[in-house]
């Protein structure tokens, strides 16, 4: 019993490494990246694609709303490929495609 609870800790933390890295990406392409406040984040291992949440002021300094940051995991880092104001089934739908 207690192998399963070390088992699945360790598998929330990996995830948690990968949400923070996906952060830090999306971070790297905002205009204000301290006004970055993140929502859910998903990501398809089969696919090397993810979606995450972000809600952030633009070049006039207000707020977007929550758009969907469109990502792909390559060689152990993540890319943010773009923005775009479509819904979280919407942008997983897209990370779940097999091109």
């Amino acid at each position: 019993m207690k192998r399963m609870i070390v088992l699945a800790a360790l598998a929330m933390l990996g995830g948690c490494g990968d949400e923070k890295a996906a952060q830090q990406s999306v971070l790297e392409v905002l205009k204000d990246p301290d006004s970055a406040k993140f929502g859910e984040f998903y990501y398809n291992p089969e696919t090397k694609k993810g979606c995450l949440g972000v809600n952030a002021k633009n070049g006039m300094g207000g707020y977007t709303g929550e758009q969907q940051a469109f990502l792909e995991k390559k060689d152990g880092g993540w890319k943010t490929l773009g923005l775009d104001e479509i819904s979280l089934a919407g942008c997983r739908s897209e990370a779940d495609r097999k091109d």
